[in-house]
Formats: structure tokens, C-alpha cells, sequence
């Protein structure tokens, strides 16, 4: 994981496709990778975190563990966005078939996303496992230092002109 981007998972409400017993959504933000949410169901699996206000997301970090999980990894991954559950757009699918994930697995994005609504799918799993298990989920915004409000004039007119207007009294 990037420490040096703040995780923003925990201003979210968290929701999943579903879950088995005692291995629900809480257990994807506890900072404890021996605990895991594992579905029950069908194909696709999936989290979904909705946010109050539009947030800022550089890079999503997801925790596996091939040796542990085996049928339960996920092969696939696909991250969708948007304003609520009825518009989300495919951000990015990565496919993992070709690798064996073993711990932090950080996914960045191609550009900053800002939205209220993502979901993380998981339609496809190692050996054709039907449920899927994931230690552990983080959603990361941007670098301190991309802040607005980090040594930076906050927008970025220049002219004289502008200077004249741009503080309020």
C-alpha cells in the first residue's frame, strides 16, 4: 500500500452482493488481514461503497492471499463509478490470471476519480471457485502534496485583473 496517500475507505458506507456468517463487509476495513469477507452466491461479487459527498480516488488496494484462499481468489477485478448504482461506467479491469496474488495488490488509476458511488466486481475467480474471499480493501485519495490547499494559490488565474476580485470582504 502507498503510505503516503490517505485512506478514505471509512467515509463511505459499505455494502456487499452477500456474505456467509460471521464474514460480512466489517471485515474488509478492520486492518486485519487473517479475518476476510467471503461471499455466498453467484457470479459477479461485489462491493459497493457510497460516499455523502464526491470524493477524490487515486488508487484502490485489495489484500489476497493465493496460498491461503486458493478457489477463493479472484482472477478478475473490475472497478465501476459513478453518481449512484444506476450510472456506474467501468474505470478499469485488471486480470490477474497470469499472476498469484499474495498480499497488498495496489490498483491506480489511470486518472483521479471523483465520484460517490464505486463498486468492485468480482466475476471471475481462480480454479472456477464459486465465492471469493478478500482480506482486505482501501480506498486511497490523492498525495498530500496534490492538495489544494498545500503551498498553492487555490485556482489558477493570474492575471491583475483577477487579483482585484479574488478575496472576498
Amino acid at each position: 500500500m502507498t503510505s503516503k496517500q490517505p485512506d478514505i475507505s471509512r467515509l463511505g458506507f459499505w455494502t456487499v452482493s452477500s456474505s456467509k456468517q460471521g464474514q460480512g463487509v466489517g471485515n474488509l476495513t478492520d486492518n486485519n488481514t487473517t479475518t476476510y469477507w467471503q461471499s455466498d452466491g453467484q457470479h459477479p461479487h461485489t462491493v459497493s461503497i457510497k460516499f455523502p459527498i464526491r470524493h477524490d480516488i487515486h488508487t484502490i488496494s485489495i489484500y489476497t492471499d493465493i496460498d491461503k484462499d486458493e478457489s477463493y481468489t479472484p482472477c478478475k477485478i473490475r472497478i465501476l463509478a459513478g453518481t449512484t448504482s444506476n450510472d456506474l461506467q467501468l474505470v478499469k479491469d485488471v486480470d490477474l490470471a497470469a499472476t498469484e496474488p499474495h498480499g497488498w495488490l495496489d490498483l491506480p488509476l489511470v486518472e483521479p476519480l471523483m465520484a460517490h458511488f464505486v463498486q468492485i466486481e468480482f466475476p471471475l475467480n481462480y480454479e472456477n471457485g464459486r465465492d471469493v474471499r478478500i482480506r482486505g480493501l482501501r480506498l486511497l485519495g490523492p498525495p498530500p502534496s496534490d492538495g489544494m490547499f498545500k503551498n498553492e494559490r487555490i485556482l489558477p488565474f493570474t492575471t491583475p485583473e483577477f487579483h482585484t476580485y479574488e478575496s472576498l470582504r
